[in-house]
Order: structure tokens, then sequence, then C-alpha cells
């Protein structure tokens, strides 16, 4: 797991411009990712669409090879050569017994054949470009939602912190009025057995936390983000303005699967 490290200790970001991926972040060594350099870094490392991007170089080698003319062949052969009988090789028998053949042939197209296997190659190629721009939508898509995940994470662990030291505080006073005789040891014991609850939140707000990043820096190629990254602490909500007509226009614009 990545090392867990409280919020408290997170340096404030800025909002504007965007946090550089060599800004320091909660101590030295470690960086702070925004959104967009998140995105912009996955859109470069990722694997997965890397290799995907690679199939429209494969696509485009396979209009080169559909548009090639064919080669002509060269054909020979020979017959009733003495191959057993060494003994019968003579210029004589060579002119009058063994026959050789020698030939060229060309394959000749018809119906543009040649033209219509490169026309199909390069509708393949357009396919296939979609198909890796489709996947970089959803790459987008998957990168955005982890980052929230991330700082939702990040939150619920703050409010958790929150929760534990007003809670200790609760305990303290306690602590106080058992030792004047207010309330009872077993009274004293019930508050403080309620802090593992709190103890609990703290964990499993820390084990979130971490998987959030992790899974995010797969998303992100694990060579493009060190271990100990962490996202901008301050992620404020930007409204996007818009009628239902134009988000459905924007809908029919970007996403493929709609247009088909």
């Amino acid at each position: 797991l990545l090392p867990v490290i409280a919020d408290a200790q997170l340096q404030p970001a800025q909002t504007a411009p965007a946090p550089a991926a060599q800004t320091l972040a909660q101590k030295p060594g470690s960086v702070l990712l925004s959104l967009d350099d998140a995105i912009r870094l996955a859109l470069q490392h990722n694997h997965n669409l890397l290799a995907a991007r690679a199939t429209i170089q494969q696509s485009q080698a396979e209009e080169v090879t559909s548009n090639l003319r064919p080669d002509p062949v060269l054909l020979g052969d020979s017959q009733f050569l003495p191959i057993f009988q060494p003994d019968q090789f003579s210029a004589d028998y060579m002119n009058n017994i063994a026959q050789f053949d020698l030939g060229v042939s060309y394959l000749f197209e018809r119906g543009k054949k040649r033209q219509h296997r490169l026309e199909a190659a390069k509708d393949v190629t357009a396919v296939t470009r979609s198909q890796v721009a489709d996947a970089e939508r959803g790459l987008t898509s998957n990168v955005a939602s982890q980052y929230i995940d991330v700082e939702l994470a990040e939150a619920t662990l703050a409010l958790a912190q929150q929760d534990l030291k007003s809670f200790r505080e609760t305990v303290d006073i306690a602590e106080t009025r058992y030792r004047d005789g207010d309330i009872s040891e077993d009274d004293l014991l019930k508050i403080k057995l309620q802090l593992l609850q709190f103890e609990s939140d703290i964990s499993a707000g820390q084990l979130a936390r971490a998987q959030g990043l992790s899974d995010l820096r797969q998303l992100l190629g694990y060579e493009a983000a060190p271990a100990d990254f962490d996202v901008v602490p301050d992620f404020n909500y930007l409204p996007v303005p818009g009628s239902l007509d134009d988000f459905e226009a924007k809908a029919l614009q970007n996403r493929p699967d709609l247009r088909a």
C-alpha cells in the first residue's frame, strides 16, 4: 500500500493556475497532481491506451500491403535428368533427352481489386481510429471518476480525524467527571470503549485513500507518477451552464456510440 499521510499535513494548493506535477506536496519528494495533470499523464502513459494506439499503425501498414502490386514470378523445371545414372551425363544426352522449362508469370488483377482492397483497409483504419478515440474518452472518464473518489476518501478521512479529536475531548471531560465522583468507572469505560469506533473510522479512511491512490496510479501508468504522489487537496466544483438541448448536442458530437 502507498504511505498514508494525514490530511493535516497537506499543503494548500493554488486553484489557478493548476499545480504542476513537480509541485511539492505533503512532504519533500512527493508531488501534487491536479485533475488535468492526471488526465494528461493517463493519455500519455496508460499502457492499455498505448497498445490500442499501436493498432492504428498496424492498420496503416495493412493499407500499404493492400496497395502493393503482385511481383512477377520466375518459373523453372527440368526433366529426364540421369540423377541416379551419372555415367550417362553427356552433351548429347542433355541436348536430345533432357528437358528444361523456363517461364515468367504475372498476375493481372481486374475489376479494380487492388483499389477495393486499399479502400477496405482505409475503412479498417478509420474504425480503429474511432475505437482508440473512444478508448481515450473512456480512460478520461475513468481517471476523473477515480480522482474524485480519492478526493472523497481524503475528505472522509479528514472528517473522521475531526470526529476522533472531538470525542477525545469528550473522554477528557468524562475522566475529569470520574475523578470528581460525578460518574462511575463503568460509565467512563463505556465512553472510552466508543473510541474504538472512531479509530476504526480513521483506519478505514486511510485504507480507502491508499487504495484510491493506488488505483489512480494504475490508470496513470506506474512510471508516470511516484509512489508518494497525492491529489490536489482543494477540489472546487465548477458548474457547467447550458440547457438540456445543449448537453444532448454535445453528447452526440463527442460520443461515437451515440452517433452510430
